[in-house]
């Protein structure tokens, strides 16, 4: 039967009119970018170059015109073989490694590219149960089957750490994997013992893959954590926009040739990148890497200092803790070594979440930190930071701090500790409940079935269900409890009224 002519049109009309006060004459997007950085914030988040304050001065004034196409001039990004290439040979020269790889698709599509280089369909492989999404992009194109390692969980701060060697070990003895998948350093900057790590996945003839998108720095100063490109790692893939002077997006690809066939490695990169790259991203990455073979180590030595002072003089601030190197849990532990340039700051001793401590951090003080979690505050501190912005930080917290007053410790963190002790059973790998008919079911309905869809609260930001595991009763229960506590969860339907399940 014919669709009526007009049906498509009313559907049309009735999505402009949910959009209130329709006037093209606006650009809310870029608006509020305009109004953000009118408020002169001093910056605690990424990407690195805070502003463009540490961008090349000539590349920050002809930014629009060096926004360029493939040209005989410029060289191709997906078979480079001129200025792109030497770019690309002078990087790995710069960290060291067998071979580096332009990316402009962030560390997402590196670790995509990772995935369908290194792992094939139905191979198990160890994988951090904090990893990133991209991670889980990976394993849903490769098919591959994840055999999820539970990373250290620290209640004093409510956030999860690297991987525990020992439960390392017993993952390998129990699955056999050929491929070891970290997260080195966490977003909070702590890491797992990265040698030890490598050295039981050789053992185990297993290859050792790298998420390091907060790494770029690791191997330009001694007091970073080990840099896991240097480590064993058959692949690093790292985000050079998230600490150092690339644009955001920027990123690169290290390998060990060795391990990774740098050709499989170039194939994947082309399958997944775009092919019209932004020649200033990949630019920022060339000039990220001139900065830190020139200057790196000053600059990092200054940074450094800066963050230590201000950690100093956060921790003396009642109801405050901040993540020191006194914190760490010692060698084969996921609390290993700490990028002490991010400061993990403590807000439980404080009487109010996180959320109220950002907002009055940016509305009143004019500082932006990353991000605000039950029970802590990330602030990114990158050599883009001024002397100012580190004043501007302390003085802040030292204002709502006391402004809310003191709290009890720890009752949020524990109960976001318990989450971690749950073990849904997995069916399917994520690839076949990606791809599998699914269905919408009330979450009361669908215990027993397996979910389509990652179903993650946050905190802990860990996915309490992946794709292709099962709902049990218990796991549904805890999903209710957290709906009606209020708590955020991200999945298809925030509101968890629906999940979607594998049919």
């Amino acid at each position: 039967m014919r669709r009526h002519p007009d049906r498509r049109h009313d559907r049309r009309a009735q999505h402009r009119a949910g959009v209130p006060n329709v006037r093209h004459s606006a650009a809310p997007l870029f608006d509020a970018l305009r109004e953000f950085v009118d408020r002169d914030q001093a910056p605690f988040y990424s990407p690195g170059h805070k502003g463009g304050r540490t961008l090349d001065p000539w590349f920050r004034e002809h930014l629009a015109e060096v926004d360029l196409n493939n040209l005989p001039d410029t060289d191709t990004l997906h078979c480079p073989e001129g200025p792109i290439l030497e770019a690309e040979q002078l990087i790995a020269d710069a960290w060291r490694v067998g071979q580096s790889f332009i990316t402009v698709q962030g560390s997402t599509g590196g670790n995509i590219a990772v995935a369908l280089s290194a792992l094939r369909p139905d191979e198990p492989v160890l994988v951090a149960r904090n990893a990133h999404k991209s991670v889980l992009a990976g394993l849903v194109q490769v098919g591959a089957r994840p055999v999820w390692v539970e990373p250290r969980w620290d209640d004093r701060f409510g956030v999860a750490h690297g991987l525990d060697c020992d439960a390392v070990e017993r993952a390998f003895l129990d699955s056999g994997a050929k491929a070891l998948w970290v997260l080195h350093p966490t977003y909070y900057g702590t890491t797992g013992d990265i040698a030890a790590l490598a050295q039981l996945a050789r053992r185990h003839g297993a290859k050792l893959l790298v998420d390091g998108a907060h790494s770029p720095h690791f191997g330009f100063h001694p007091d970073l954590p080990t840099p896991g490109e240097r480590a064993g790692a058959a692949a690093t893939v790292q985000s050079v926009h998230k600490i150092l002077s690339g644009l955001s997006q920027a990123a690169v690809v290290h390998i060990d040739p060795e391990a990774l066939d740098p050709a499989s490695v170039r194939r994947s990169l082309q399958l997944i990148q775009t092919t019209s790259p932004n020649f200033a991203i990949m630019a920022s990455i060339d000039l990220a890497r001139r900065q830190m073979m020139l200057s790196g180590r000053a600059l990092l030595d200054q940074t450094l200092q800066r963050a230590r002072d201000a950690a100093d003089r956060l921790a003396r601030i009642p109801g405050l803790r901040v993540l020191r190197p006194a914190d760490l849990a010692g060698a084969a532990t996921g609390l290993h070594q700490l990028d002490e340039t991010k400061l993990l700051i403590g807000t439980a001793g404080l009487a109010a979440d996180s959320r109220e401590i950002v907002a009055r951090l940016n509305k009143v003080h004019g500082v932006q930190p990353e991000l605000g979690g039950t029970g802590h505050v990330l602030a990114i501190t990158t050599i883009g930071n001024t002397p100012r912005d580190m004043d501007r930080l302390v003085d802040g917290f030292t204002e709502v701090a006391s402004h809310v007053g003191r709290s009890r410790e720890g009752s949020e963190i524990n109960l976001v500790a318990g989450l971690l002790t749950v073990r849904p059973e997995t069916v399917l790998t994520p690839r076949e409940a990606f791809f599998a008919p699914c269905e919408n079911l009330p979450l009361a309905d669908a215990a027993g079935r397996i979910a389509a869809e990652a179903i993650t609260p946050y905190p802990p930001g860990i996915p309490l269900v992946m794709p292709g595991e099962r709902l049990s009763p218990d796991i549904v229960g805890v999903l209710a409890e957290l709906r009606s506590a209020g708590n955020p969860i991200s999945a298809s339907d925030p509101s968890l009224r629906f999940v979607k399940i594998v049919r």
